[in-house]
C-alpha cells in the first residue's frame, strides 16, 4: 500500500509524561517534565456519530482517528496529544502496521 503524503496534513505533538511516586506509593503522571515529546504531521479525522455509538463513547466528548507514518516512538495511553492548541488524551490501543500506527483520542468538552 502506497502512502499518500498529502493525507498527513495536520501538524501534532505527542508527549510521554515522567512517571513520580506520590505519597501512598503509587504514580503520578507528571506533563510538568517529560520525558520525551515528538512532533509530526498526521492524518486527524473526526470521529462520525455511528462510529462513537459502536465503541460506546460519551457524546459530550471530542473524539479523533489519527493516522500517523511509523516511527520509533512508543505511544501509549499515558501520552498527551497537543493538536491545534488543545490536550487530548490518547484512548485506545495504538493498532502498528508495516508503514502507519492509528489510534484514537478524544478530550472533554
Amino acid at each position: 500500500m502506497v502512502l499518500r503524503p498529502t493525507k498527513y496534513n495536520k501538524r501534532i505533538t505527542i508527549q510521554k509524561p515522567t512517571k513520580t511516586g506520590n505519597e501512598i506509593g503509587g504514580w503520578i503522571n507528571n506533563y510538568n517534565t517529560l520525558e520525551w515529546s515528538y512532533t509530526c504531521w498526521a492524518s486527524v479525522v473526526v470521529m462520525n456519530g455511528y462510529k462513537k455509538l459502536q465503541y460506546g463513547m460519551n457524546a459530550n466528548e471530542e473524539v479523533f482517528e489519527v493516522e500517523m507514518r511509523k516511527r520509533l516512538v512508543n505511544i501509549d495511553v499515558d501520552c498527551r496529544i497537543v493538536y491545534a492548541g488543545n490536550n487530548y488524551q490518547v484512548v485506545s490501543t495504538p493498532v502498528i502496521t508495516d508503514d502507519k500506527v492509528n489510534f484514537q483520542m478524544s478530550r472533554t468538552i
